[in-house]
């Protein structure tokens, strides 16, 4: 699976540490965000192949980043999953309709995470709809 660029987008730093560790266990390239516009501006930089976007942080959330990500021509292939402690239907839908490819439960554990990323990069995409 090696060579695909994940960006982890998430305020906890510790967060973003853990999923660092698990992704790169799987051979994957992982550049991060702190914050939605920080988000924006690494994605256009390093064209990551997939996004794990927090749902829930200080300024721009996760909904608004993803549209936002959403709306630049140059990343319309890039996978994003919203990332969340939540996990409810009515969430689900938003972000489907926020323009995310996936829906992730933020407190997996490492094998379910790897799991699930690898399913988000998978070519057509099988089993990671939100």
């Amino acid at each position: 699976m090696g060579e695909a660029t994940v960006l982890v987008v998430d305020d906890d730093a510790g967060f973003r540490a853990y999923v660092r560790a698990v992704l790169t266990e799987l051979g994957l390239r992982v550049v991060e965000a702190a914050s939605g516009p920080e988000a924006l501006a690494v994605a256009l930089i390093e064209s990551p192949d997939a996004i794990l976007l927090d749902w829930r942080m200080p300024g721009q959330s996760g909904i608004t980043t993803c549209r936002h990500l959403r709306s630049e021509p140059t990343l319309e292939g890039v996978r994003i999953a919203m990332v969340t402690g939540l996990d409810d239907e009515r969430d689900r839908t938003l972000a489907r309709h926020a323009g995310a490819d996936a829906f992730l439960v933020k407190d997996a554990d490492p094998d379910g995470l790897m799991v699930q990323v690898r399913r988000l990069l998978a070519r057509d995409g099988a089993g990671a709809g939100p």
